[in-house]
């Protein structure tokens, strides 16, 4: 299904009004239940997340937004950056839930979005009646080792292109981003031809939220960067909501991770896909789909 095909099915969009922000949102289906998605970055917006608007339906709504800062949502003032670091996110995670006020609420948390998933579940486990941890990490430095290692897997003469552009500096160079390219379409999203929320997606990034908490891409964490030391992986074991944990064969975040997720998880689900790498959604479509449609039908019977 393309973008164009999910957005054609019956859904509301607008803002929601938290914390003197407003986050634009759509919502696919019309149940009291909900599962909120999180979409990755930080600063990713939530387009390339639309397969999940499959699991709305008249018992569970599926609500989907841009984070602030990111796509529609409101922005900071110019070089207010406050709003940029994992406790505020956190906290607007569960702002949105206290305006939707659902009778049940599931949290999908993908890539950086599973980290906030993490915190929102330590932080607010007790409001959770689900949690599914799609292509994620619990600690920044394993995932980064992870990353880098399938950049410098490419060719020696893309590898050397890569390293000499990172040495300047010259992270928005044409030929630099050409060799990441590679790597993206090994372990980002293996399609022939990414789908157009995915390009939208990719297109429309925050580089601030993005370069502040991170780095110029995943392949380069900053020494100043805000996620740096970030760990949760001792407290896992505190996590009593059932959990989906997912990955793909080919993920940049190795699915190694994954297991060790799911091992420190003390009620906890591991499903790999074999044919995907970060977007298993979209990679393969119906495996993921049948996979999050049977653990939502045992959350919510």
């Amino acid at each position: 299904m393309s973008t164009h095909d999910y957005l054609r099915d019956p859904h509301a969009e607008g803002y929601l009004s938290v914390d003197h922000k407003e986050l634009y949102f759509r919502r696919f289906g019309d149940g009291d239940d909900v599962m909120l998605g999180l979409h990755g970055g930080p600063g990713m917006p939530h387009d390339y997340l639309l397969p999940l608007s499959r699991h709305g339906s008249d018992d569970l709504s599926v609500v989907l937004y841009d984070q602030f800062g990111v796509g529609r949502s409101s922005r900071p003032a110019p070089g207010d950056f406050d709003g940029y670091t994992i406790e505020a996110y956190r906290e607007e995670v569960e702002a949105v839930r206290r305006e939707l006020d659902p009778d049940r609420f599931l949290v999908y948390g993908q890539s950086w979005g599973g980290m906030l998933a993490l915190e929102y579940a330590l932080e607010y486990g007790e409001k959770l009646s689900g949690l599914v941890l799609a292509n994620t990490l619990a600690d920044t430095a394993s995932a980064y080792r992870s990353m880098r290692s399938r950049a410098e897997d490419l060719p020696s003469e893309r590898l050397e292109e890569v390293e000499r552009h990172e040495a300047r500096r010259a992270y928005d160079a044409p030929a630099y981003l050409d060799a990441l390219d590679d790597v993206y379409h090994d372990h980002v999203c293996r399609l022939e031809e990414y789908p157009p929320a995915v390009e939208h997606t990719l297109e429309n990034v925050n580089t601030d939220v993005y370069g502040l908490m991170w780095g110029p891409n995943e392949y380069v964490l900053t020494e100043t960067a805000r996620l740096r030391g970030w760990d949760v992986r001792d407290d896992l074991g505190t996590i009593d909501v059932p959990t989906l944990v997912l990955t793909g064969t080919h993920d940049e975040i190795d699915p190694d991770i994954a297991a060790g997720i799911d091992e420190r998880l003390p009620d906890s689900r591991l499903i790999e896909f074999d044919s995907s790498s970060h977007m298993p959604f979209w990679e393969q479509p119906e495996e993921h789909y049948e996979t999050v449609e049977t653990y939502l039908a045992e959350r919510l019977e």
